[in-house]
């Protein structure tokens, strides 16, 4: 099965916060798999309503793994172009709380993740500077 990542608890590696905002986003704007959201719809709505955590999400229902299968299509898209390339955790590292509480944590990363979501979402032909030309037409005399 392939992997974005797993769930580090201990050490160096440990990645359960970082990870877990993530995942938390993913959840409350709806980028997860219709058939993961139907199977575990009450702790998708806990997330929704900020009772369960994303670290605690990830542990229980994705089983301290984030993949692929978990994401629909935009999820996916979305995750490699932002989450696999690297800007997610340097957007993370810039984060300042360094607490226990996950919903502050999450409050601070999630506008970051929602400004890369709607730059990548944008619409390729907004991108694009519109011109317009000015036509002379002859006078009459």
């Amino acid at each position: 099965m392939e992997l974005y990542e797993s769930m580090t608890l201990n050490g160096e590696g440990r990645n359960v916060e970082r990870l877990g905002a993530f995942v938390a986003w993913l959840v409350a704007n709806d980028l997860l798999n219709p058939v993961l959201v139907d199977s575990s719809g009450s702790s998708v709505a806990r997330v929704r309503m900020q009772d369960l955590t994303g670290p605690d999400f990830l542990s229980t229902v994705l089983h301290g793994d984030l993949s692929p299968s978990h994401l629909n299509e935009l999820g996916r898209s979305f995750t490699n172009s932002y989450f696999v390339s690297g800007q997610y955790a340097a957007d993370y590292a810039v984060c300042a709380y360094k607490g226990e509480d996950e919903w502050l944590r999450f409050d601070e990363i999630s506008p970051k993740i929602s400004a890369a979501f709607r730059q990548f979402n944008q619409p390729k032909s907004a991108l694009r500077k519109i011109g317009a030309k000015i036509l002379k037409f002859p006078s009459r005399k």
